[in-house]
Parts: C-alpha cells; sequence; structure tokens
C-alpha cells in the first residue's frame, strides 16, 4: 500500500456567504497553486454559511478531489475562521500556510513571488499598494497601520492583509495567546509576530488588490470606527497579557 504524502502547504480560505466568488475564486486559486506544488492542501472553512455556498462547495470537492477539504462551523467570523485552519496546519505539520480571502480580491498571480521566497523568511505579507475596491477601504488600512504604531509601537505593513505566507514552525505559541473571543484575529497574529521581529523574519510583497467577485463584506466600511475601538481594546489586553 502506497503512503500519501503529507502536504507541504495548506492553503486556508475562510468563507461565509461566498456563493457568488466561491467557485471561481477556488479553480483559479487551485490550478494556480497546481503550477508550483501538486503537494498542498487546499483548506476551505465554512463559517456558518446560509446561503447555498455548502453546497457549491460540496459540488467543487467532487470535481477537485481530496485535496479540497472543507471544514464546517458555527459562525465565528472572519478572523477565528482563520486561526482554525491555523492550528490546522501545524496540527498536521504542515509546513507552510498561504492564507487568502473568498472574495475575488486576492489575485493568484502573485502567489509565486511568495513561493519563491519561503525560505528566506517565516512570514510574508501582501502589501496592498493598489486597491480597486475603493479609497475608504485603502485610508482604513493606513489608518490601522498608523494606529498600531502610535498605541502599540508595533509596525505592522499591513496587518489585516488577506494574502499570507508563514512557515507553521513555531507558530502555534503565537495561537494559544489569542482568546476565542478575540474579533479580529489575524491581525492579532500579526502584531504578536511583529512584536518578536527578532525570531520572525518578515517580508512584504507589493501587490494589486481586486474587487470583489460578489457577495458583501464581512465588515461593512460604516462599522469600521465600531471594530478599531474594540480592536486598540483588545490589542492593548493581548500585549499587556504577553508583556
Amino acid at each position: 500500500m502506497k503512503l500519501e504524502t503529507k502536504p507541504e502547504l495548506m492553503i486556508v480560505v475562510p468563507v461565509y456567504n461566498e456563493q457568488a466568488s466561491a467557485r471561481k475564486v477556488i479553480i483559479e486559486w487551485f490550478h494556480e497553486i497546481e503550477n508550483w506544488t501538486e503537494n498542498f492542501s487546499f483548506f476551505v472553512i465554512n463559517d456558518g454559511s446560509t446561503d447555498k455556498t455548502l453546497t457549491i462547495l460540496q459540488h467543487l470537492q467532487q470535481k477537485l478531489g481530496k485535496r479540497l477539504e472543507i471544514y464546517n462551523q458555527s459562525n465565528v467570523g472572519h478572523g477565528q475562521s482563520c486561526l482554525t485552519g491555523y492550528r490546522e496546519a501545524c496540527r498536521r505539520d504542515i509546513p507552510y500556510i498561504f492564507q487568502i480571502d473568498s472574495d475575488g480580491q486576492c489575485d493568484p498571480q502573485y502567489f509565486f513571488r511568495f513561493w519563491r521566497e519561503r525560505e528566506k523568511y517565516d512570514v510574508i505579507y501582501g502589501h496592498r499598494i493598489k486597491r480597486d475596491d475603493g479609497w475608504r477601504r485603502a485610508l482604513a488600512s493606513r489608518i490601522l497601520r498608523l494606529t498600531l504604531f502610535l498605541s502599540h509601537g508595533v509596525n505592522c505593513i499591513d496587518a489585516n492583509s488577506p494574502y499570507r505566507l508563514m512557515r507553521t514552525q513555531n507558530l502555534e505559541k503565537y495561537l494559544t495567546r489569542i482568546p476565542d473571543d478575540f474579533h479580529l484575529a489575524n491581525i492579532a497574529l500579526a502584531v504578536l509576530l511583529r512584536k518578536d521581529a527578532g525570531s520572525w523574519r518578515h517580508a512584504q510583497i507589493p501587490m494589486r488588490f481586486r474587487e470583489r467577485y460578489g457577495g458583501e463584506p464581512s465588515v461593512a466600511l460604516m462599522n469600521f470606527g465600531f471594530r478599531a475601538l474594540e480592536l486598540q481594546k483588545q490589542i492593548r489586553s493581548l500585549l499587556n497579557a504577553t508583556s
């Protein structure tokens, strides 16, 4: 009996009510990843979708095979869904995690730039220097960076970037520090890794962020102010607990 090879890469994709984009995103990314490695797991976290997302994912799984995995959970939000995937990659001892969103804004054409640098760095972020989703969201990202620096002394180029490649080695200890009620958990992880920059080699790759294929953002623009205040409190508590 031939033993299956452990994946060298897990693509983590949180999904919530993305029936308009899920199929196109997964297919285009599946084919792009295959250009660089066939030894991967495409791990989709269905975060309690209430539309036809799950049905679409199940049909795709029949077409694409066992490398497309579907993990169903009750709705906990985007950030915590990311952590679900990160923890699963750590549990399986898969060397690399690549996280994208499921709305179509993450363009596959940049992936090779991340993959070819994977041995030089421990975490590589996509720096969204051009954004087709509007100046307001670009401004929100800049304000986030400035706030994190002024309030917490952490210079994260693009802490909320959904385009990131991470080495799983030694990642678990950071994941355990993030509480289950931390809404923007992906930002929390970026802050913790940046605080420990002496141990983690960081890099940024400039990229263009596309418009959504459809659907609505998980955090509406009008809610950014409330989320920013909540994030400030949670980051402060997080850093105090780990200092």
